[in-house]
């Protein structure tokens, strides 16, 4: 894998960062990656404006290399907890540990620059390849479970009654100041 640079998205990333997200997560038939969910649920994962909101609004982080943009992870720190969500690499690229790097980096910047003591991510219940990727990272199966958000323009599920669950790190065990080992091997941008 050639190096990655991660750096914070800027507005004019928004398109890229849109197909990248609905490439990984609801691609055509034929150019699937592993973390596809396109069985599960219908149309796109995600909008230009929503994309531009969460650049606007949080914290996205966007990985490039020769290839151009090849990844990304959204970051939003509240009361200390970090939701990590659309973590997306490019499929073609899937399995390569640019999603590993993405995933690290987003958690270092949520512990140092927002004091964050717990990340959460919410991932459909019967991606049980993605939940397990999560558990592998540190990550931990909690009780609490909530509908698709059929309204949230998020696509539509192709099972009624599709569970989410949350899953939870603990950051307590991570000191500050420290770099995480594998994102130390990152170049970021300011």
């Amino acid at each position: 894998m050639s190096q990655v640079h991660i750096r914070k998205a800027e507005l004019t990333d928004a398109e890229a960062v849109t197909k990248l997200v609905n490439r990984a997560y609801r691609p055509e038939a034929g150019s699937e990656g592993w973390t596809h969910e396109s069985a599960l649920v219908s149309g796109d994962r995600i909008d230009q404006g929503k994309v531009t909101t969460a650049i606007q609004s949080g914290t996205v982080l966007v990985g490039s290399n020769e290839r151009g943009l090849v990844g990304c992870v959204q970051v939003e720190v509240t009361d200390r907890v970090a939701h990590i969500g659309m973590l997306a690499v490019d499929p073609s690229l899937q399995t390569s540990g640019i999603g590993k790097l993405l995933l690290a980096h987003a958690e270092e910047l949520a512990i140092q620059k927002f004091n964050a003591q717990v990340g959460v991510l919410v991932v459909i219940a019967a991606r049980t390849e993605l939940v397990d990727f999560y558990l592998r990272r540190g990550y931990s199966r909690t009780e609490e479970w909530s509908q698709y958000p059929t309204d949230a323009g998020v696509g539509t599920p192709e099972k009624e009654a599709m569970l989410l669950t949350t899953l939870r790190k603990c950051f307590n065990n991570r000191l500050h100041g420290d770099r995480f080992s594998a994102a130390s091997q990152l170049q970021t941008g300011a």
